[in-house]
């Protein structure tokens, strides 16, 4: 199920970027350097939440422990 979420998500961003790269005169190089940066901005957007809400949970469990 994730493979299929992954790649419905690559084919939208995609076809966004592409729709882009049109309006811009972009050529394909251009459009995976923009996949490939917003992928990992996303991942790191995604990795801050996980860490912020990880790093929360622990805090109340050692509160609970005290």
């Amino acid at each position: 199920m994730k493979q299929l979420l992954f790649l419905f998500f690559f084919i939208i961003s995609f076809g966004l970027q592409a729709a882009y790269a049109e309006f811009l005169n972009l050529g394909a190089a251009e459009i995976i350097m923009l996949l490939v940066v917003g992928f990992f901005a996303l991942t790191f957007v995604v990795g801050f939440i996980f860490l912020c809400l990880y790093l929360i949970g622990r805090v109340k469990s050692a509160k609970n422990e005290k």
